[in-house]
């Protein structure tokens, strides 16, 4: 690998807005190549698998019997399991949507009900609990595998719909899940910083993390442990003490409550913030309207990240004080060992990257993983299990606007509770938190997204003026999206042709046209 046209940057992440590095270290294409590949195989030991799925959709399936005999009741699941991100730890969310006043009557019922399973189910259920914090939350075990159930908690099931609709815009052979899974099992397996009920990340939160730098680095990504390397060494250099990070940029905290971001410098966003309004907007009623400032639209914590979908919601708030340190100090040294492997010949590179991984090996790797019963394929087999990574985005969207259409009282991103009596009536049945969801029964989404996709930036849509002067971008922190119940038939059909035509369109890459390895995850 002679020329500098093959070498690749490992860490040319320079951020103008937050804190310089200064280390410039080139692995060759290669080495890359040898890296990927094992990374690959790791994956695949700790994807999800179509057995694996089959196992959880059971359980889901079984949790929703017991709860739809009463009327009026829909169970959603929200979270890695449909997402296709979970680790073979991961847990099971799922969000019970009641009509008004009969939230706490139906979670005594739900309680008493699982509690009499215990010990005479074939699913195994056992350690039922309540937990009565401030979101209320059924926990059990079913098979063995942790489910949590909530109340009237719409948010998780847009964040849902948002995260499988970029990773189909993305492509790349799920690109976005795939680093996701990877990044997920390194911080939850080998450095322990997930989990949000213990001080640390949320997995969605995470997710947010490896889309920015996908977002931001998606030109220059060769796969799943590329996204991995940027995403240690950028957040371990990243200053958190003055920053926040949004999808778009870093976003200075003296700033808020507006949201004020200077571009990263020689980096086009595969969305940039046209892109990313629009699709946000897939899933909100019409023009976004800014709630008045309060001061404490979005709180300041130790670590802050924008929520995308909400931009008052601080999804670094689980992070507490005394765990900054430790978040800080696995990123830095996460980087500096994973920049180590890379930089060693080639014939030891895949080994020292298994090293890497250790624990995640140990404990999925030997053919045994938590979520099935029966013995999977061992790492270094060169074999692996089966597995899909596509969601079922029609499915999720289109079950969301049903239950919408059933007028029910949704739960908006603020908590606040809106009545739909007559505002979805026209509408079609067709994925997303608190909003409204346009006609799908015109034009699917698979066919208005067909063809659109990887590689190319959303910035190529920007305004000539716009990318000429690189202005920084302003907009209010406090802009959320309240449901509308007026009546929108007739504009349906517009924003239904301005996404399509506003979202950056997919060349037709090899890369997409790569084998469908068995591949991604997320847990919490």
């Amino acid at each position: 690998m002679g020329s500098n046209q093959e070498r690749l940057s490992v860490s040319s992440l320079s951020m103008t807005t937050a804190q310089p590095r200064g280390d410039s270290l080139a692995i060759d294409v290669e080495s890359w190549m040898i890296a990927e590949e094992r990374a690959h195989e790791i994956l695949s030991v700790i994807q999800p698998f179509l057995v694996s799925d089959r196992n959880r959709h059971e359980i889901i399936d079984y949790v929703r019997a017991l709860i739809r005999s009463h009327d009026g009741i829909e169970v959603f699941s929200f979270g890695s399991v449909p997402l296709k991100t979970y680790l073979p730890d991961g847990d099971i969310d799922l969000t019970v949507i009641t009509k008004q006043n009969m939230e706490d009557k139906f979670f005594e019922k739900l309680y008493n009900t699982l509690k009499s399973e215990e010990g005479k189910s074939e699913f195994d259920v056992t350690d039922v609990k309540f937990i009565p914090a401030q979101v209320k939350v059924i926990k059990c075990n079913i098979r063995n595998i942790a489910v949590d159930i909530s109340f009237n908690q719409m948010a998780g099931l847009y964040a849902l719909c948002f995260l499988e609709q970029i990773d189909q815009l993305l492509g790349r052979d799920h690109l976005l899940k795939r680093s996701i899974i990877l990044i997920k099992a390194w911080c939850y397996y080998e450095s322990r910083i997930l989990g949000a009920n213990t001080g640390l990340f949320s997995t969605y939160a995470l997710s947010i993390l490896v889309l920015y730098i996908i977002n931001l680095f998606h030109s220059s990504l060769s796969g799943p442990l590329s996204v991995m390397y940027k995403f240690l060494d950028y957040y371990g250099s990243f200053d958190w003490s003055k920053y926040c990070v949004s999808l778009i940029g870093p976003v200075p905290i003296s700033s808020l409550p507006k949201i004020i971001v200077s571009p990263e410098n020689g980096h086009q966003l595969f969305l940039d913030e046209k892109a990313l309004k629009t699709c946000v907007e897939l899933y909100f009623a019409s023009p976004t309207k800014a709630v008045e400032t309060n001061g404490l639209e979005f709180p300041i914590r130790h670590l802050n990240i924008i929520d995308p979908l909400k931009h008052s919601n601080n999804l670094g708030r689980s992070v507490t004080i005394g765990n900054v340190q430790r978040v800080k100090h696995a990123f830095t040294l996460g980087a500096r060992k994973l920049r180590d492997v890379l930089s060693q010949p080639y014939e030891t590179i895949g080994w020292r990257l298994e090293k890497f991984f250790g624990s995640s090996l140990e404990r999925n790797g030997k053919g045994q993983r938590q979520d099935v019963y029966d013995p999977v394929t061992a790492f270094g087999t060169g074999r692996s299990e089966l597995s899909e990574l596509t969601g079922d985005f029609q499915g999720y969207y289109g079950r969301l606007v049903s239950y919408q259409n059933n007028e029910f009282y949704l739960r908006g991103l603020n908590g606040s509770t809106w009545m739909q009596p007559n505002g979805y009536q026209n509408m079609g049945k067709r994925r997303g938190t608190g909003t409204y969801i346009p006609d799908m029964s015109q034009q699917l989404y698979h066919d208005r997204f067909r063809g659109s996709g990887t590689g190319k930036s959303a910035a190529h849509h920007r305004d000539a003026s716009t990318e000429a002067n690189g202005a920084s971008s302003s907009f209010n922190l406090s802009g959320e999206v309240a449901t509308s119940s007026a009546s929108i038939k007739g504009k349906e059909r517009v924003k239904s042709d301005s996404i399509s035509s506003s979202i950056p369109e997919k060349e037709n890459d090899k890369e997409e046209e790569e084998s469908k390895t068995s591949q991604t995850l997320k847990s919490s």
